[in-house]
This record gives C-alpha cells, structure tokens and sequence, in this order.
C-alpha cells in the first residue's frame, strides 16, 4: 500500500504544482524579502491548508464525486459550477496556457522552435496521456513528478549558497496577507474538488475485490497528506529563493523569476533546469486537466464511455488552438464568473465540515455570499 499511496501522492502534487503556482510562490518571496517566513506562512493556510481541507471532504464524505459536493445547494449547482471550473482549468484556460508557458521555457534550450510545433508535441502526449486514468498515474506519479521534485530541490540547494541580504519592505502582518492572498488566487480549491475522483477511482481499481470504500478512503486521505506536504516544501524552496534573490529581480517580470534565479545560480545548466521545472509542472497539470474536463462532458452528455477518446481529442485540440491563438475573449468571460463564484465555494467547503447536513444552510451561506460579491463587484 505504501507504493499507491506514494505513486498517488506524487500524482496529486503534479496536478497542483503548475505554472501559476510556481510563479506565485517565487513572487511572493520577491515581494516579503525579509519575513519570506511570514509569506510562505500565509500561502500555506489559503493554498495547502484549503485544498487539503477540500480533497479531505470530498474524499471523506463523497467518495471522490466533485459533483456530488456542489449538488448539496441544489441541481442547478451542481450541474453549472463542475462546467464553469473545468472550462477554466482544461481547455479554456489554465491548460493552453500551460502550453505557453512550457514553451517559453524550452524556447530558452532550443530558440528555434516554433510555438505551434511545442504546441502540438505537447497537446498530442498530454492526450495519449490521459486516455488511461492509470497511465496518468503511471506516467505522472511514478516519472516526471519525481524528476520535477529532484530539478527544483537541486536549484534550491544551490540557490542556499548564493543568499544576499534581505530588507523587509512589507511589515510582517502585511508580508503573511501577500501570502495568503496569492494563495487564495490560485483557486486549487476548486481542483481538488475533481482530482479527488481521479485518485479515488485509481485506488478503487487498484485495491483486492473484497476491500471497502473506506479502505479507499483511507489511502486516499494518505496520499493527500503527502501531496500536500511535497506542495508545502516546494512552496517553501521558492518563497525562500524569491526573497533571497529578491535584488536580481528588480523590473522582472513575475513569469521570469525563475529563469533570472536559474541563470544566476546554475550558468550554464541554466537552460536545462529551466525547461525541465516549467514543462514538467505544466505538462503534469495538462494532461490530468484535460482528461478531467473530457470525462465530465462525456458524463453530462451521456455519450458513453466509448465516446471518451474522441472527447479527450477534441478537448486537446482546443487547448492547442487557444495556445496559439489566445481566445481572450472566452477566458474574460469564465475567470470573473469563477471569481465570483470562489468565495461562496470556500465558505460552502466549510460549512461542509461544521454543518454535515444542514443543507439549507449550506444553500442560504453559498447563495447570500454570491449575492453579496455580486452586488459589490456592481457597486465597485
């Protein structure tokens, strides 16, 4: 059990640890300087705390169904939140943009490469890819998450010995606040709602005939801890390497941070970790995204698990156009609804743990909160 409960960890913190995280976590350092202790500290009780909190519940109470979680305040929840989030997350958002940043990493190794070749080599190995829920697991979890991990500690341990002096433009309470709102942006909350039916259903599948569901629960709930903690320890080792390198970083932009560290601490094998971290912790966001996002189109629809692949195909089709193309359009309108959908899901998760069956007030806590963002993003 130890080896699923490693492979599905490591799985877990693939799909978490993208490119919008990795940046995150490096701008809060740059910002804390000083108290990158206290920044790190925020950014671990809104990003890990939160999602862990989210994975647990679901896991615990709905046996991995996301869906399931948001049908508590009614049909109409539960059928349009799942649609908005996956939208966003798969093809319509995070993943093409994933491929951009991907490639802006690999474009530093090979200069030559156009965007629509990465683009399509990308798109096309994140569909084989999630064709096979355990090939996710098996590629993912067991291959490029613990490359990933092994090319950030290495940048880490030499960045430790490049260290500068430290101001502190931020005061501490404001340095925990950067924290804890970055983390709040990043919306993992709402990707742990649906990697849970991933890992849920590979632990099911995996486990002897006569096991339970809550056998299943249990290992899940493990792998969770450990993703949560491998999350926790690559935040901390690029808080720390933002803050540290804070004075190279004047005037850069947030998505170069890494590569400006790099280049510093790692010369001439700068371009090689550089693309390894960034299209290793995009690519093991993408192929789960999408994957998702095709499998609750063919679930909602009803088209059968026979359709799943030509979905899947079409799905990764479309976050190879929009890499290229950059329908904005489509992402202006879904990233403000989620927006200000979040906060009403963050209270709905806890209600979740201190209201179990209370569904009316679960409903009244979720919609009053979405009434009020609302009105305030009017008024504002």
């Amino acid at each position: 059990m130890t080896k699923l409960i490693t492979t599905c960890g490591l799985t877990l913190f693939g799909m978490f640890f993208g490119a919008g995280n990795l940046v995150f976590s490096l701008k809060i350092g740059q910002s804390v300087e000083a108290n990158w202790p206290l920044g790190f500290a925020g950014l671990i009780l809104s990003d890990v705390v939160l999602s862990f909190c989210g994975l647990f519940f679901v896991l615990k109470r709905h046996h991995g169904d996301g869906s399931s979680f948001f049908g508590e305040v009614g049909t109409l929840a539960k059928t349009v939140l799942p649609f908005l989030a996956l939208s966003l997350l798969g093809p319509f958002g995070v993943a093409p943009r994933c491929v951009t940043v991907a490639y802006g990493g690999v474009n530093r190794l090979i200069p030559d490469l156009p965007l629509w070749a990465f683009s399509a080599v990308f798109c096309v190995g994140s569909f084989f890819v999630g064709l096979n829920d355990r090939r996710v697991i098996n590629v993912i979890g067991k291959v490029m998450t613990p490359i990933l991990l092994l090319s950030i500690f290495v940048v880490f341990a030499i960045g430790t010995t490049h260290s500068g002096e430290l101001n502190a433009p931020l005061p501490p309470a404001g340095a925990f606040c950067e924290g804890f709102v970055a983390g709040y942006q990043t919306m993992d909350l709402l990707l742990a709602f649906f990697s849970a039916a991933l890992i849920f259903s590979q632990i099911r599948e995996s486990l002897p005939a006569g096991a339970s569901k809550k056998d299943a629960v249990k290992i899940a709930v493990k792998a969770s801890v450990l993703a949560s903690t491998l999350l926790a320890f690559t935040y901390f080792c690029m808080v720390y390497l933002g803050s540290h390198f804070a004075s190279l970083l004047t005037n850069v932009k947030p998505s170069s941070i890494l590569v400006v560290i790099t280049d510093y601490v790692a010369g001439d094998y700068a371009a090689l970790f550089i693309a390894i971290i960034i299209t290793l912790s995009c690519f093991t966001s993408v192929a789960p995204l999408n994957a998702m996002y095709a499998k609750y189109i063919c679930s909602a629809f009803k088209l059968g698990e026979n359709a799943f692949s030509f979905v899947l195909l079409a799905t990764a089709a479309t976050s190879f156009l929009i890499s290229l193309f950059d329908f904005g359009g489509i992402i202006k309108f879904l990233s403000p609804t989620l927006e200000a959908l979040y906060p009403g899901i963050v209270a709905l998760t806890a209600a979740g743990v201190f209201f179990k069956e209370q569904y009316m007030l679960k409903k009244i806590l979720f919609y009053g909160i979405l009434v009020v963002v609302l009105l305030m993003r009017i008024i504002g």
